[in-house]
């Protein structure tokens, strides 16, 4: 063979390789990729998307929703348990060729225990010309675990009532393979359950805010599988509870000599542009009757929730209170739950809810901490002047504000005896007092409730101390 025969083959064999991979790169050969969402249908008409590797009771559909511009051709189910055994095996060729396709994920024929490992493996393929016209194949791994049984909640103890406005308690014990949430909810709030003394246990004070009409105290557990279960926490509900309406006149005079001074407090604080866009002294008056006040209200509903999210972490607390009494000798000028109308010379008027108790003693009188706690908010706010909130642990927290000094700063460990300030007219004061408030979680509740150490006794101590007993003889 001559050298030029074989240096022509080589060329020809260099040339068809070049050809093939031309033919190769070309945009017949190509398709674009196939896209899977796996979704978990909780009804006919609500799915939603779930994780490669879930938990899963399969009583529950599950489909691939799938989409190929290049149109889908065809499917393959396989599935096998932990341990290797092939359960399901399924091939369906698509005739219709469309770009969307749902596949519903088939269950095993043989019922599978609890905590069964089960993987299945999906492949797609399309119709493109990908892998020399046979089409590109797409592999789908899903991994699931079994589980079918619904949470157990049973209540260990509660308080025997809740009165409106007021506050109470429920532990309770959840048994579940696994937990996704659990939520306690007064029918309008939700509330942080409390890891207490063990694994599976949990306490949780609840409120009944003036804002909720209609009381509907629930607990409700769902697991990573959505099997769930919902139980009416048995609180007798206590309707009694009368709150005051009272009708206040306002005098241009008095408008006059208190708003300019309130103003550049509440200026000095942050920025109120609207302030300035007002020039009648009542206006001005309603803005920060209404809006300045809730401003306030929300940086402390804040507060407190967010040192209840930080508690939740934490299950060392104390199971004994004492009356939450901030001054000796006090007489009340202003009670929890007055709903209060402002009317000027002209008849308008401004409303607003008094959250707290008003206590007055001597002027600038020492401010007693009565419980353990940790100082959580100290700052001046517009309405509400010098404020200090401290919590108590179980998303419960007391609140001291129109304060002439601080003498504890944030984050502070407190003990109770210790003085958290003095009592003054900061904010919206007239005259030397302390408007004193309880919160349950960021919401207002009933401070008679919390200044009576029967009351903490029979509903709050005595309910904890009875459940932890219940605990650890259960263990």
């Amino acid at each position: 063979m001559s050298s030029s025969s074989g240096l022509l083959r080589i060329l020809v064999v260099i040339a068809l390789g070049l050809f093939g991979y031309f033919l190769y790169t070309l945009d017949l050969f190509k398709s674009t990729p196939i896209a899977v969402q796996t979704f978990l249908h909780l009804n006919p008409t609500e799915q939603i998307p779930i994780d490669d590797n879930s938990a899963w009771n399969p009583e529950r559909r599950i489909s691939l929703e799938v989409e190929s511009q290049s149109k889908i051709k065809s499917y393959k189910i396989r599935a096998t348990t932990g341990d290797g055994v092939v359960v399901l095996e399924q091939e369906e060729v698509v005739t219709n060729r469309p770009e969307k396709l749902r596949i519903w994920l088939p269950r095993p024929e043989i019922d599978l225990p609890d905590n069964t490992k089960l993987h299945y493996e999906v492949a797609i393929t399309d119709w493109s010309n990908a892998n020399f016209f046979s089409g590109e194949t797409l592999v789908k791994h899903l991994d699931f675990t079994i589980n079918t049984k619904q949470p157990v909640i049973t209540i260990l103890a509660h308080s025997p009532r809740i009165s409106y406005g007021g506050s109470a308690l429920v532990v309770f014990h959840v048994e579940s393979v696994d937990i996704k949430s659990i939520t306690i909810t007064n029918g309008k709030d939700t509330f942080v359950p409390f890891p207490f003394v063990a694994q599976g246990y949990y306490a949780v004070i609840l409120a009944w805010p003036l804002s909720n009409q209609n009381f509907s105290g629930r607990i409700q557990v769902s697991d990573t599988a959505l099997n769930a279960r919902s139980i009416t926490i048995p609180f007798i509900k206590d309707t009694s509870p009368r709150y005051q309406a009272s009708t206040l006149k306002l005098q241009e005079q008095f408008l006059r000599d208190k708003m300019d001074g309130l103003i550049s407090e509440i200026k000095a604080i942050r920025y109120e542009p609207e302030l300035d866009e007002l020039h009648d002294d009542f206006e001005k008056f309603v803005y920060i009757n209404e809006q300045v006040r809730l401003k306030d209200e929300a940086i402390i509903a804040e507060s407190a929730y967010q040192a209840c999210l930080q508690d939740a972490q934490n299950t060392n607390f104390p199971i004994e209170w004492g009356p939450f009494i901030p001054l000796k000798g006090y007489s009340v000028v202003g009670r929890f739950g007055d709903k209060r109308t402002y009317v000027n010379a002209q008849g308008k008027t401004s409303q607003s809810l008094h959250l707290g108790l008003d206590i007055a003693s001597v002027k600038n009188d020492r401010i007693i901490i009565a419980n353990n706690g940790r100082v959580i908010l100290g700052q001046k706010l517009g309405v509400y002047g010098n404020t200090i909130m401290i919590d108590h642990g179980f998303g419960v927290a007391s609140l001291y504000a129109h304060l002439s000094d601080f003498l504890v700063s944030n984050e502070q460990e407190v003990l109770a005896g210790d003085v958290a300030g003095l009592t003054g007219e900061s904010g919206w004061a007239f005259g030397d007092h302390l408007h004193f408030g309880m919160l349950v979680q960021g919401l207002s509740v009933r401070n008679v409730e919390w200044l009576d150490s029967r009351w903490i006794k029979h509903n709050i101590t005595d309910i904890l101390a009875q459940a932890k007993l219940l605990i650890n003889q259960a263990q």
